[in-house]
């Protein structure tokens, strides 16, 4: 970044004036300033997963992919970042200002880099320095995506019974076993593994961490195909893969505090947004749209559910944000993160229900009418947000354990 730059950036007035000089220069301000419209635009954006087809979904990334460097090159892509790793050294604050003025502009989608602020703190935190040093200023510049490589078809709640090993050779590691439900897997540069290195101690203990090049000899990713037709998810299949001992990541047997401290970041970003879909949700537009197309706002049970619903994600609204500001605190409490994620999950369960009742079989088939069918999408998706990051009972146990501090739930003996 050049001087000048810096010295923009150290006041809102030359902030708002570099980022609206970057801006103006590429995207087009968007031209919808009202509310939604029935009937115009894409109803299917209610969907919570998404389904492109493979040769759009990688000229939407390479899109993407140009914007963000253009944007990180002008010294804009990591505001509250550290210096040394490609950030402007600025506060929270300037990064929210930032964002503010980036979403008056049609830009392309960033959900594809949506683990740049999960995975960076814990390459900060764990990774040996120039491990870090190779990889964070890539995740915000856009040369490099990360996936998560952690449950199995074994081991999905109870990660900790995880089976994929990492055998140390001399000064590398050598992995093999298989992970599912992996988001992003297909067009990721690198994945952070948690691989058992011990059998002979309790499974927690055994567990460590490692980046994987996913481009890598003996890495396989295979879509999984879900009830919603699409494959937003992957199975990886890890096969006498080499790691060199600098890329693990923390200390052997430390891997699963790098797991809990990562699933920690993931929840809170997944309470404060519905990722790439449900358009409009969250802060009711969708459904109070629907509820007036269908000549419904007049029917008494149908304002009282609605008001529910609306209610419930204002309130979760207020957690989101609270969240946020604890996080960027550096608030190491697991309690916001982990109700934030439930709040998301129950309040999309209230809205999935409301709009079964609604729609009924206009749910099962398609009629042609715009905005009813295309909730199939989001009904069905709908389930999925129940098992992200940890399934809702394994949630509510984390919160009751460790900070209710209840007794324990009863384990099987091993």
């Amino acid at each position: 970044m050049k001087v000048d730059d810096e010295q923009l950036l150290a006041s809102d007035e030359g902030l708002e004036r570099m980022a609206l000089a970057f801006l103006g220069d590429r995207p087009r301000r968007s031209s919808r300033t009202g509310p939604l419209v029935w009937g115009e635009g894409d109803d299917a954006a209610v969907a919570i997963w998404d389904d492109p087809d493979p040769d759009i979904e990688r000229t939407d990334l390479d899109i993407a992919r140009e914007y963000r460097r253009a944007r990180f090159d002008a010294g804009l892509g990591w505001l509250d970042g550290p210096v040394e790793h490609g950030g402007a050294g600025l506060n929270a604050a300037s990064q929210r200002r930032f964002a503010a003025l980036e979403a008056q502009f049609e830009t392309p989608s960033q959900t594809f880099f949506k683990l740049d602020r999960v995975l960076s703190p814990i390459l900060l935190r764990y990774a040996d320095p120039k491990v870090a040093q190779q990889h964070i200023r890539g995740l915000f510049r856009g040369d490099k995506i990360a996936c998560e490589l952690f449950s199995e078809p074994g081991a999905g709640s109870d990660l900790a019974s995880l089976r994929t090993k990492a055998v140390q050779d001399g000064d590398t590691w050598i992995i093999n076993g298989q992970k599912v439900w992996t988001s992003d897997a297909h067009y990721a540069d690198i994945g952070l593994a948690l691989c058992r290195t011990e059998s002979d101690v309790p499974d927690r203990k055994g567990l460590t961490a490692f980046l994987v090049d996913m481009h890598g000899p003996g890495v396989e990713v295979r879509p999984l195909r879900q009830i919603t037709g699409g494959s937003s998810f992957n199975e990886v299949f890890l096969t006498d893969v080499r790691v060199p001992d600098a890329h693990r990541i923390a200390n052997g047997g430390q891997g699963w505090e790098v797991a809990q401290e990562t699933l920690k970041i993931e929840r809170t970003a997944i309470g404060v947004g519905l990722g790439r879909g449900g358009a409009g949700v969250a802060n009711g537009e969708r459904l109070v749209a629907l509820v007036r197309a269908l000549g419904l706002e007049s029917d008494p049970v149908v304002r009282q559910q609605l008001a529910e619903v609306y209610a419930a994600f204002r309130a979760a609204k207020h957690l989101q944000n609270t969240t946020v500001v604890r996080q960027r605190a550096n608030d190491t409490s697991t309690a916001s993160p982990m109700l934030a994620k439930l709040a998301l999950s129950n309040n999309l369960r209230l809205a999935s229900r409301f709009v079964t009742d609604l729609l009924g079989p206009r749910l099962a088939a398609n009629t042609g009418e715009w905005g009813t069918f295309a909730w199939n999408q989001f009904v069905l998706g709908e389930p999925g947000m129940h098992i992200m990051a940890g399934t809702d009972e394994v949630v509510h146990n984390m919160i009751g354990e460790q900070v209710l501090g209840l007794p324990r739930e009863p384990r099987p003996q091993p």
